[in-house]
């Protein structure tokens, strides 16, 4: 199968944000464009923050950023509330979820998922729907469009149904359950590159002319909220990477966060 992604690190760019929130009890779909905007929710969905923190953080001044985060409030991506250690100032946090973000459009990758339609309806019917969310995907990016963050709200939803079925406790079980599921279920093979820091390898079961990293992003989601759930503490992704001649092999070290 031939695919092209045309996604870059959504840690800075550009374009815009799309997050999904509840504005007045009404749920709703936000656009942020703004980079101070996009920068504030980035340091935000790393951990709660107060102004003087979210200054350092930005490098604009307090006097400054209070406009912003009102704006922010209003539209109902982030929420504060009273420090339990000193009311007199904010803490700051996350109240909506991040769901995709924009990428250049590519007239190459228009045309990649034009011949992937053709190669889908070919499908037989036990690999039809495999093909066809790939083919979404690559849709998605070719048009700049990246649902990556949605695809790892997927792997984490899928880790909290996972985590009841695996003893708490022993790293090993969780890792071994998360291979037998990656193998069962035709996605790759999953193995431990180095245990500290735990790097994890994923082969994927296709291969591609270009990196397509949303789909890296469900294993990212899965991961490191099944080793939260079933260690009993937070683990977040420091580093990733897609590699490899055909583009086919995910990369991410997972570490407690502090």
């Amino acid at each position: 199968m031939s695919m092209l992604a045309v996604s870059k690190s959504n840690m800075s760019h550009s374009g815009f944000d799309i997050y999904s929130t509840v504005v007045n009890g009404k749920p709703e779909l936000v656009q942020v464009s703004e980079p101070l905007h996009q920068s504030i929710l980035q340091n935000l969905s790393e951990r709660n923050m107060s102004s003087s923190e979210i200054s350092e953080a930005t490098g604009k001044a307090q006097s400054t950023l209070s406009v912003h985060l009102d704006s922010l409030v209003s539209r109902g991506l982030i929420k504060s509330q009273p420090d339990a250690n000193d009311s007199r100032r904010k803490i700051f946090s996350v109240s909506s979820t991040k769901v995709a973000y924009s990428t250049e459009a590519s007239k190459e990758g228009i045309g990649v998922f034009y011949d992937m339609v053709n190669e889908t309806v070919k499908c037989a019917p036990e690999v039809y729907y495999k093909t066809f969310l790939r083919t979404f995907l690559v849709e998605c990016e070719a048009y700049g469009m990246h649902i990556g963050p949605a695809l790892e709200k997927i792997g984490e939803a899928m880790a909290v149904r996972m985590a009841s079925e695996i003893p708490p406790g022993k790293l090993e079980d969780v890792i071994s359950f998360v291979q037998d599921f990656y193998e069962k279920n035709g996605m790759g093979e999953v193995c431990i590159y180095t245990f500290l820091p735990l790097t994890i390898i994923i082969r994927d079961t296709e291969t591609y002319p270009f990196k397509i990293n949303s789909i890296a992003q469900f294993s990212h989601g899965l991961f490191r909220r099944i080793l939260s759930e079933t260690m009993g503490r937070a683990y977040v992704i420091t580093k990733r990477e897609t590699f490899g001649a055909d583009n086919n092999y995910y990369k991410f070290i997972i570490e407690l966060k502090e």
